[in-house]
């Protein structure tokens, strides 16, 4: 056992699972009883057995089948936060409509499939005729402004397609959540492949899937579980050294929503860091191709289709320079703006792309530097990407609170996953 999980009378994985896995026991007394039941199992465990396998010289059967006995807890843990919860709106949902107990973003994108499917563009039509223009509002300031615009890219709706039909081929109707459930999922699957050790595996798994505003945005039906799926799948797949796989994926999640390209020069960085070379810069654009071919080939039939009304709703719309702006909101400097009377009103334009780049830019060119001082590796990439999302967007039009979120979960898969370096992925995997 390691010296720091010596020192305490609980490992760091039991003393996270046990503090987090408390903010999930509103549900019901049953889903509460049995998670405060597998709870005790797992400390109970910790003492029976308080080295992981990979901790002892000579582990012995034994050892590993507690170890899987504590994944599978905290893997029921995980399903029971957000499981629960979600099934619960979307039981809701079919109750008491289809503008009820769903976020405005999931009512568009369903919208939007059924625009797509019936050969309408998704850019160019109004939501007035669709469940959004029920939907009475979360949190002010309140405007129409979504009804006339889709911020969202494109890939997020064509993705969802397949499970959309089948949904209603089978059950006869459909809600967002299926896809981000599965992807949730997915995404857990995933994280303990890239963390070396096992009590990392399950720390990252508990701190990432007991987060409770993210599990709470989750059953909301916001969608940045779609992007963090994409972008651990491009590290799972990099870390395997499949480059080329990795930048399909890659290109495809660029196509599904803006947060995602933060985390384009990290990635860039981690395949060739500098000195570059005329031979590198080819390397890099051979490497960038998949990405470039797979997300024009998702972007560029929209901006064919309407360029207009493709470049309002995503950009100028987004960044406060159209006709119409998304209302400033969240938990950013905007507000602090507004709140302090700098800027009269929500819908006001001002030009927060100066203090985007005036802060962005210098802490962009920290972290490349950084990413080259220290170790070149896939954490370094999670760590950029983290931190440039939050700053950026801090001073941005808008920082929503799942925002902040997101931009959390990104730190804590930096704070965890190994250290891989791209030339020695196979070795570090291995080991």
């Amino acid at each position: 056992m390691s010296q720091a999980n010596s020192n305490r009378f609980l490992s760091i994985d039991t003393l996270l699972l046990l503090v987090l896995a408390i903010a999930h026991l509103w549900f019901n007394p049953v889903s509460s009883a049995l998670v405060v039941t597998l709870l005790a199992v797992y400390v109970l465990l910790g003492i029976v057995s308080p080295a992981m396998p990979d901790e002892m010289p000579a582990p012995r059967a034994r050892h590993r089948y507690l170890f899987l006995a504590r994944l599978l807890i905290v893997f029921f843990i995980l399903a029971i936060a957000a499981l629960l919860p979600t099934g619960l709106n979307i039981l809701q949902r079919r109750i008491e409509g289809p503008a009820t107990h769903a976020h405005d973003g999931l009512l568009q994108t369903e919208a939007a499939i059924q625009f797509l499917l019936a050969g309408k563009n998704p850019y160019t039509e109004n939501y007035l005729n669709t469940p959004m223009a029920d939907f009475k509002g979360a949190e002010p300031p309140f405007t129409t402004a979504p009804l006339y615009h889709n911020a969202y890219l494109p890939a997020l709706f064509i993705i969802s397609i397949p499970l959309y039909l089948a949904s209603q081929a089978t059950i006869g109707w459909y809600d967002q959540r299926f896809l981000y459930l599965l992807f949730y999922g997915a995404v857990l699957l995933l994280l303990p492949r890239l963390a070396a050790r096992q009590r990392d595996r399950l720390s990252l798994l508990s701190v990432f899937g007991l987060n409770f505003l993210f599990t709470y945005f989750l059953a909301d039906g916001r969608n940045d579980i779609v992007v963090l799926f994409g972008l651990v799948l491009v590290t799972f797949l990099l870390s395997r050294r499949w480059s080329l796989a990795a930048g399909i994926v890659l290109g495809i999640t660029l196509a599904v929503k803006h947060s995602a390209w933060f985390f384009v020069p990290f990635y860039f960085f981690y395949l060739q860091p500098p000195p570059w070379t005329r031979a590198t810069v080819r390397g890099l654009a051979r490497q960038a191709l998949p990405i470039v071919i797979t997300a024009a080939l998702i972007l560029l039939p929209f901006v064919l289709w309407d360029a207009a009304s493709f470049f309002d709703d995503t950009v100028s719309y987004i960044i406060g320079i159209g006709a119409t702006s998304f209302p400033i909101k969240g938990w950013g400097f905007s507000t602090l703006l507004l709140v302090l009377g700098v800027i009269p009103s929500p819908e006001t334009a001002f030009p927060f792309g100066i203090f985007e780049i005036l802060f962005g830019a210098p802490v962009f060119l920290f972290l490349l530097a950084r990413q080259r001082r220290e170790e070149n590796t896939l954490r370094q990439v999670w760590f950029g990407f983290a931190i440039l999302s939050f700053v950026v967007q801090f001073f941005s039009r808008f920082f929503n609170d799942n925002y902040v979120v997101f931009a959390l979960q990104a730190l804590v898969i930096a704070s965890f996953i190994a250290p891989t370096q791209f030339k020695n992925a196979a070795r570090e995997v291995k080991e």
